[in-house]
């Protein structure tokens, strides 16, 4: 049995004195003369649910002390500390409870962020990650997944979208991305993200679209950053080089 809220802890409360009311009655019934029992049934009601009440009702509340507990413990686990987004293996494991329809997986990469780090520190630094997610996540359907998968690097998929409204709403969030500026210290700094596009066709694998995904974001880079680009296996196939892949 869990309890989730104080309404349940309430009925949790009720069902436990109804409970206890019914078995001391009928105990009575089978113990005692007719007469003492039906003498005797009102006082002794009335002391039954006055002690098993205030019992029950505490017992509930411990149940949703635990449950509330198992729910934070489960969100940290599924969740990235620092900005509330998915971590990577939740990630895979919603990935994995897609249905057949077609979805897009865009890998998002904030640009020159080591840069940005050493200019302004640490802190100015997860200022900027907590507010890339939060645009990912705001411009995104509730149905959509955000995981983080480490450093400045995010994955988006898509549920139910083709290649083409993938593009359209990656350049979409690269639009958010340079309208909202990180202010730190007061002072307004500006943000740009790259961005690659793939397909993840019904029954695919997800690991795989992520890297075609990630081989598109190279090009872009490649091509001046700030900007969205589709996977093209004729254009973005071979191995990507270290020190361009990792920037």
């Amino acid at each position: 049995m869990r309890v989730k809220s104080q309404r349940e802890v309430r009925l949790f409360a009720v069902a436990v004195s109804l409970v206890v009311l019914v078995s001391s009655m009928l105990l009575r019934m089978l113990i005692l003369p007719p007469d003492l029992a039906a003498e005797t049934l009102l006082p002794d009601s009335f002391v039954a649910v006055m002690v098993s009440a205030p019992i029950a009702y505490f017992v509930g509340q411990r149940m949703l002390e635990a449950h509330e507990l198992a729910a934070k413990l489960e969100h940290a686990v599924s969740h990235d500390l620092l900005t509330g987004v998915c971590t990577r293996a939740r990630f895979h494991e919603r990935a994995g409870e897609l249905g057949g329809a077609s979805s897009v997986v865009i890998v998002a990469d904030i640009d020159h962020f080591k840069g940005f780090n050493d200019q302004y520190g640490h802190h100015a630094g997860d200022l900027a990650l907590r507010q890339f997610a939060a645009i990912l996540a705001e411009n995104c359907r509730a149905d959509d997944i955000v995981a983080r998968f480490g450093g400045e690097e995010f994955v988006v998929l898509l549920r139910d979208t083709t290649i083409s409204d993938g593009l359209v709403a990656a350049e979409r969030l690269g639009r958010r991305i340079r309208q909202q500026p990180v202010f730190v210290d007061q002072q307004a700094l500006g943000l740009t993200a790259s961005f690659g596009v793939a397909v993840l066709p019904p029954g695919g694998n997800a690991e795989a679209a992520i890297q075609q995904a990630d081989r598109a974001l190279y090009h872009a880079k490649h091509e001046g950053r700030d900007r969205a680009y589709v996977y093209d296996p004729s254009r973005d196939a071979g191995p990507l080089p270290m020190s361009d892949a990792a920037e």
